[in-house]
C-alpha cells in the first residue's frame, strides 16, 4: 500500500505548485490499487471501483472539488452507491424508471476530504473508515438479504422511484405499501406504470 508514498511519489513530494489534479488522480489511484487487491474493479477514468455479488453492485465514487487551491487544498468527495445489472436493462425493456442506482447513502463521516499533503497514515485511517462502512452497511453478498435490511430500516437513503422499479422487476410483494410510503418520492405517474408492469 505504502508503494504510493516512495520517494518519488507525487504524493511524497507535494509542494504549492503541484497541480490539485495530479495529487487528486495519484491518491485514488493508491485506494484503487487497494481495492483491487479486495477483488473490486477499478476505473481510472471516471474514478471509481466497483464490486458484483450476483445481480447488485456496491460503486463508491471519488470526485474532486471546483475549489481546489495549489499548496492548500485538494478535495476528495467519497460517494457510495448499490445498483443492480438486471434494473438496467429492466428499464430499458419497459421504457419505466431512471437508472440502476437504488441506494444512496450520504450518512458518514468520511465523506469530504481535504487529501493536500496526505500522509500515509491519514490515507491507512481513512481506508479503514471505507472499509467498517462497507461491512456494515453495503454487504450485498445475499442479495436478498440487503434488500430486505434496506425495507426493514425503511432508510432515507433508498432512491425511492429506482427502489420501487426494482420491487416490480422482482415482483416483490411488498411494492404496494412501499409505494404508498413514499408516493412523494416515487410519484402517481410512476406508481400507476408500476403497479401494471408488476400484474
Amino acid at each position: 500500500m505504502t508503494t504510493f508514498w516512495t520517494e518519488n511519489s507525487i504524493l511524497t513530494n507535494q509542494s504549492d505548485t503541484t497541480p490539485p489534479a495530479e495529487i487528486f488522480d495519484a491518491f485514488c489511484q493508491a485506494i484503487g490499487f487497494y481495492y483491487q487487491q479486495k477483488g473490486y474493479k477499478y476505473t481510472k477514468s471516471r474514478p471509481k471501483v466497483k464490486i458484483e455479488s450476483k445481480d447488485l453492485f456496491v460503486e463508491i465514487n471519488f470526485w474532486s472539488s471546483r475549489s481546489n487551491m495549489a499548496g492548500s487544498s485538494v478535495g476528495l468527495e467519497i460517494l457510495p452507491y448499490v445498483g443492480s445489472k438486471k434494473l438496467k436493462k429492466w428499464i430499458k425493456a419497459n421504457g419505466t424508471g431512471r437508472n440502476e442506482y437504488i441506494y444512496g447513502p450520504t450518512k458518514y463521516d468520511f465523506r469530504f476530504q481535504n487529501i493536500y499533503g496526505a500522509s500515509v497514515d491519514f490515507f491507512l485511517d481513512l481506508i479503514l473508515k471505507i472499509d467498517k462502512y462497507i461491512a456494515a452497511n453495503l454487504d450485498i453478498t445475499d442479495n436478498k438479504k440487503f434488500i430486505d435490511k434496506l425495507l426493514a430500516e425503511n432508510s432515507s437513503e433508498l432512491i425511492t422511484d429506482n427502489f420501487a422499479c426494482y420491487l416490480a422487476m422482482t415482483n416483490d410483494p411488498r411494492l404496494p405499501e412501499f409505494m404508498d410510503l413514499h408516493q412523494e418520492g416515487i410519484g402517481e405517474d410512476l406508481s400507476n406504470k408500476l403497479l401494471n408492469v408488476s400484474h
